[in-house]
């Protein structure tokens, strides 16, 4: 079994729900209510992963952040795939009952 943790990846995978959401939300601040998190988290979790990118993913317009083709083609391979996690996880849970 391959080993996929955050020491030998890289990748810290609770950052993928903090990405999506702020582009749903085109906004930190509007992601920050809806993950009940704070704003200076969400900044920082989007800091984090835009470090695994060679490109950007936003563009700032003024209080706004437009995703890029890039970040938009990526949200939806990431939101396919927490889908699977979580089908997985339920029918798991479910096959125990």
């Amino acid at each position: 079994m391959q080993n996929y943790s955050r020491a030998n990846t890289g990748i810290d995978l609770n950052l993928i729900p903090v990405f999506i959401e702020i582009v749903r939300c085109g906004s930190m601040a509007k992601a920050s209510v809806r993950l009940e998190m704070s704003r200076p988290a969400v900044s920082l979790a989007l800091k984090r992963f835009n470090q695994l990118f060679d490109e950007p993913l936003f563009i700032r317009k003024g209080l706004y952040l437009e995703p890029t083709p890039k970040a938009l083609e990526l949200t939806n391979s990431l939101e396919n795939l927490m889908a699977d996690i979580h089908e997985n996880i339920g029918a798991v849970n479910t096959a125990e009952a």
